[in-house]
């Protein structure tokens, strides 16, 4: 009786010390979860607000929540400022968001959480340029801690941060990690094209020591084998051969896709088949209204896009923050192209700071200034320039008179006829300023025509013999006046052309006298000038989709000044997919025929017109083949 007594006693302590156990090991995962985003902390309505804001991608709206709720003692205080950080770090704000991360206390938080603000502050620094930095804290993060989520991005920012550091080897790895935490098929080929372009840059030493050292992961080695077998036989029958031979001894590879894509058969990046873009665009400041244009046109285009594939696009306010800080980001997001920035000064300082692992198209043009992966296209006064002087080059024009005002960019535009006519063989008579603030341009242009040297010569006269008929006379030996005026300017000096006896001399301006909208009472004293500008503008020279009689609702929510940006943004979209051929191949855009030249500039061939009896009509285009001197791309230009 006694020892069933013990055994029947040992059996309830056991089970009542196993649930025990089972209640501690609850209450341990409870306290566990209880900091950051546990069920064990009820959240707030504001909270749950908050949440739904960041979800539905407004990230302003969800950081300021987050941060108002940050600043009042609570136990989730730490945890709300983990997610404002996160939130601003997706605007991109990387200056509050690093405020928010300095005021959480590291002591209050579990693992998952610490490695999340590790992570956080890794991209910071990734952002800023401080890469070593940025090492630092991703080797504090608990791999294993992370959501699935969050451990994709880990394997991003390290691979993305290897790379910068030129440690190639460790880079790749990283990514063929990365590999099993993507989610959609679109960015695991985006990560295999990452892979491959990242063993094309690896030492052909270091290869080979890889290729004989024992690998772990079999997908590693599959990747050395192909880049292997892609440097031997780099084209042709053989490489596919090779290609073929290495398929089936990596069955089930990831590098699989991009063999069955023919990746290998053509550039090693195509910019056709880009699936992520970054769009650099100001959405304050000086240049607003501009980007607000520019971007219409754009998103027109996309939307328009009716391919199979649209590539994803990413929007990125070039005003809040740092040129190559906004780089890093959208590099990291996944970006295969960069489409902007609009300012010259960004241009710079973003190609000459940085190495463009990531192809950029700018949306404006800088002297000078070649590197690899940069294209540059604007809408630039030295298309208008090139293409005005050819054209009165193959109407038999010789010896021109050039009219610009007393400005810097008067100067400018000044320079560019000059030297244009000069490299097409004509001669420049003369150079000739005006003062734009004048009312009267009747001086300047007597200037020119040398009716103020006549009208001297004759009192001379007179003062010797006394008075005599005689009616002064303009030089003869101009004909043709290159205007650079604006539409206002323009209006009131060509009209002295004729009262000077010049109204035979062929004149030719920019694309600025004309707006796309015919004003005959204003546009009757533009008669006779001619002048290129875009095909967009003329209904005759530019029909599909994306014409403007089928964009005229997003026509009219912009001057017309700005009318010309629209087009510039349509083409900005379109000729993306032909980047790779147009130095070759032209693309009939909205804002011109479009062609690649040597220094990467997309240059724009125009369409042209003659104002007459108070409106634009378009002329036909002198025929190549007569030109003597072909015109040279050597100029500057001032955008903006």
């Amino acid at each position: 009786m006694k020892c069933y007594t013990d055994r029947a006693w040992s059996n309830q302590a056991i089970i009542t010390f196993l649930l025990l156990s089972i209640m501690l090991l609850l209450a341990s995962g409870c306290a566990v979860k209880a900091g950051a985003d546990s069920p064990g902390v009820k959240k707030s309505a504001q909270e749950r607000k908050a949440r739904r804001l960041y979800e539905q991608g407004q990230y302003s709206d969800a950081a300021r929540a987050y941060q108002r709720l940050a600043q009042q003692p609570s136990e989730r205080q730490d945890v709300l400022h983990l997610q404002a950080a996160q939130a601003f770090s997706k605007i991109p704000r990387d200056d509050k968001a690093k405020k928010n991360l300095d005021l959480v206390r590291t002591e209050k938080l579990s693992t998952a959480q610490l490695s999340h603000l590790h992570l956080m502050y890794a991209q910071i620094d990734i952002n800023a340029g401080n890469v070593e930095q940025a090492l630092d804290f991703l080797r504090r993060i608990s791999v294993s801690s992370l959501s699935h989520s969050r451990k994709a991005e880990y394997y991003k920012l390290t691979a993305f941060a290897y790379g910068l550091t030129k440690q190639i080897v460790k880079s790749v790895h990283e990514r063929v990690a990365l590999d099993l935490y993507l989610r959609t098929q679109q960015e695991r080929d985006s990560n295999n094209r990452a892979i491959s372009e990242l063993l094309s840059l690896m030492p052909e030493q270091t290869l080979q020591q890889q290729r004989r050292q024992p690998q772990q992961s079999i997908i590693y080695s599959g990747w050395l084998s192909l880049e292997h077998a892609r440097r031997q036989f780099p084209v042709g029958v053989k490489q596919q051969e090779a290609l073929n031979d290495w398929a089936d001894q990596y069955p089930g590879h990831p590098a699989q896709a991009l063999i069955s894509s023919g990746y290998f058969q053509v550039s090693r990046f195509k910019l056709a088949n880009v699936r992520v873009i970054a769009v650099f665009l100001p959405e304050s400041g000086p240049y607003r209204s501009y980007a607000a244009a520019l971007k219409a046109g754009f998103v027109a285009a996309y939307e328009r896009d009716h391919t199979s594939v649209r590539p994803t696009i990413r929007f990125y306010d070039t005003q809040q923050a740092d040129i190559l800080t906004i780089y890093r980001r959208a590099v990291a997001d996944g970006a295969q192209l960069i489409i902007g920035p609009l300012n010259k000064k960004h241009i710079k300082a973003l190609v000459e700071r940085n190495d463009l692992t990531v192809p950029v198209m700018a949306l404006n043009y800088v002297e000078g200034l070649v590197k690899s992966n940069l294209y540059q296209f604007a809408l630039s006064p030295l298309d208008e320039v090139q293409q005005s002087v050819k054209q009165a080059r193959l109407a038999g024009h010789r010896n021109a008179i050039i009219l610009a005002p007393q400005t810097a960019d008067g100067e400018r535009l000044s320079q560019y006829f000059q030297q244009a006519w000069e490299a097409n063989g004509g001669n420049v008579l003369r150079l000739q300023s005006f003062d734009p603030k004048a009312r009267d341009f009747s001086f300047p242009v007597r200037e020119m025509l040398s009716i103020n040297e006549s009208q001297s010569r004759l009192q001379q006269v007179q003062k010797i013999i006394g008075v005599v008929e005689y009616q002064p006379r303009r030089r003869q030996d101009v004909d043709v006046i290159f205007l650079a005026a604006s539409e206002k300017h323009a209006r009131l000096i060509n009209p002295q052309f004729y009262h000077n006896r010049a109204g035979s001399v062929a004149v030719y301006g920019l694309a600025k006298l004309y707006q796309g909208y015919a004003d005959k009472n204003k546009d009757i004293d533009l008669e006779g000038v001619n002048f290129c500008t875009i095909p967009w503008l003329f209904a005759e020279t530019y029909q599909s989709d994306l014409s403007r009689a089928s964009l005229q609702e997003i026509e009219a929510q912009f001057p017309r000044s700005l009318l010309s940006l629209i087009a510039f943004g349509i083409d900005a979209y379109a000729v993306v997919a032909h980047l790779n051929e147009l130095a070759d191949i032209p693309f009939y855009g909205a804002a011109g025929d479009l062609l690649l030249n040597g220094s990467n500039r997309i240059e724009r061939h125009l369409v042209c017109a003659r104002f007459k009896d108070g409106e634009a009509v378009l002329v036909e285009m002198a025929e190549e083949h007569d030109v003597e001197t072909p015109v040279q791309d050597v100029f500057p230009v001032n955008a903006l």
